[in-house]
């Protein structure tokens, strides 16, 4: 059909291997076919079978194959949406369950052309799904805070996590695509793409019937973009706390700043599990501390994003690979 809506897979990957293979027999296994699937690999090791199962994908064009060095989430998006030339770009992570309709249930969600980025559900561990959610995820500053993945109903705000979420591939563009400040496993990426999107005058749609089941860390082979926090599980990626500052540098406001250095806080050490071993606080919070200066410096740098000319954008991907 020549008026198809065409959607454009973007998979970050980063030493996931089996996984990432089922991964794509769902995706390339779909009602509504994909108009393309690009999985930007970031793996130091891609096992045998893998490499040769993918590579076969690759040759025969029901993929695109993108290899990069640099480990870094962020980028891995930004370098799949300028290889992309659909309509729409579906980012997904690459350790999850669809199911045949999925891809068909983004083309619904897209047939009003007014609707420029939409945000499925995610459902982990025992697929639990939450019937309310606290009134200030209406919020437009703060919502997005309050929102939670596995909502049973539609809703409108700012609130996206880019293991499940679609945007036009124009609109991407306009707002810059992803930071590139944000590296490795990109804390807080998405809470950054949401606010440049809703400051842009843009809207984003929570779908709960655009919905996929997230494996997460539970039995999943080691990789992904967690990969260094399970390698190290006492202890906070460092570019985790970066993460958590560099984004509020950039979007804290009065009102928002109590509720963002609460959560860094918690997530730096002052938690349950910390308590039970008090005298390791004191080292969480000298790592904590120690991510301001690189964060306070990328924020004077300003941000990495897409520039005006994409072309630019992808020679620039290209020379650092």
């Amino acid at each position: 059909m020549p008026n198809e809506l065409k959607i454009s897979c973007v998979i970050p990957t980063f030493n996931r291997g089996k996984v990432l293979v089922k991964t794509l027999e769902m995706l390339l296994d779909q009602t509504h076919t994909a108009h393309e699937i690009i999985i930007v690999d970031q793996s130091t090791e891609v096992p045998g079978d893998v490499a040769e199962r993918v590579g076969k994908w690759a040759e025969s064009g029901a993929i695109q194959w993108i290899r990069q060095t640099e480990p870094n989430a962020s980028m891995a998006r930004n370098r799949g949406a300028l290889a992309s030339s659909g309509d729409v770009i579906l980012f997904l992570d690459d350790d999850i369950i669809v199911e045949r309709n999925f891809i068909q249930s983004y083309a619904t969600a897209f047939e009003d052309e007014q609707v420029r980025g939409v945000a499925g559900q995610i459902l982990e561990g025992n697929r639990e799904t939450l019937d309310e959610l606290d009134p200030r995820a209406t919020d437009p500053e703060i919502g997005w805070l309050y929102c939670r993945r596995n909502y049973t109903r539609p809703i409108q705000g700012a609130f996206v996590i880019s293991a499940n979420m679609g945007v036009r591939r124009r609109d991407f563009f306009a707002v810059g695509g992803m930071d590139e400040r944000f590296f490795r496993g990109a804390y807080r990426e998405e809470g950054d793409f949401a606010q440049r999107w809703r400051k842009s005058g843009r809207v984003l749609h929570f779908r709960p019937d655009v919905s996929l089941f997230h494996l997460g860390g539970a039995g999943v082979e080691s990789g992904g973009q967690r990969h260094w926090t399970y390698k190290n599980p006492q202890w906070i990626g460092w570019h985790h706390y970066f993460g958590g500052w560099y984004f509020m540098l950039n979007h804290a406001t009065r009102r928002t700043l109590p509720q963002l250095l609460g959560g860094s806080l918690r997530s730096a050490g002052l938690n349950r599990k910390n308590l039970r071993r008090p005298w390791m606080i004191p080292l969480h919070m000298m790592r904590w501390l120690s991510a301001l200066p690189f964060a306070l410096w990328c924020r004077l740098r300003g941000p990495k994003l897409i520039g005006p000319d994409p072309l630019a954008a992808v020679s620039a991907c290209e020379s650092r690979n």
